[in-house]
């Protein structure tokens, strides 16, 4: 296998810009899944958006008490030294390791919250809009060197401009071991 467009999958849950805060917290909670690629209705990749991203906004319009009991600081803790420790979940961060050694699930924390935290608000005010993509004619080694170069788990594979699928390390490792 030498191109990503044979080791990636093509069926990825994807949510438009105008989905509601609260149905996307819903649909990565029953899914499993800890971000969804942003798509309009032709399949173009607009964004991504992310667990982290429904956590942050709930700490922007809210105090959202529970926080200090999860580990959490007056903030969502960023990526630098002191604030988290170990990311489990490449680009997505939905699992974190606290500086005090307490272990989080975004999920479960926004399961806690309010239905009404997120009213108002729609996937389009809170997605990162320059995700990581890839053409699906890249090479597998390519993206191999692209995922420890920018240490991340996955990357969309993007034709055209439209979202095609989605590759992961796990995908590189597969086609590696069977050759």
């Amino acid at each position: 296998m030498d191109r990503i467009h044979e080791i990636m999958e093509p069926d990825v849950i994807t949510v438009p810009p105008a989905t509601p805060v609260g149905e996307l917290a819903s649909l990565l909670d029953r899914a499993g899944i800890t971000g969804a690629p942003v798509v309009d209705d032709e399949g173009k990749l607009l964004g991504i958006v992310t667990v982290r991203d429904v956590m942050r906004l709930a700490r922007e319009v809210t105090e959202v008490p529970e926080a200090a009991r999860w580990g959490l600081g007056a903030h969502l803790p960023d990526e630098g030294p002191g604030q988290m420790d170990l990311p489990l979940e490449g680009e997505f961060f939905a699992y974190y390791v606290t500086p005090g050694g307490g272990f989080v699930d975004l999920r479960d924390r926004i399961r806690q919250l309010p239905d009404s935290v997120f009213d108002g608000y729609a996937v389009e005010d809170i997605m990162s809009r320059d995700p990581v993509s890839t053409p699906s004619s890249t090479k597998v080694r390519e993206l191999a060197r692209m995922l420890v170069d920018r240490k991340i788990h996955r990357a969309l594979v993007v034709d055209d401009g439209k979202l095609v699928g989605i590759v992961t390390a796990t995908d590189v490792l597969r086609a590696v071991a069977n050759g």
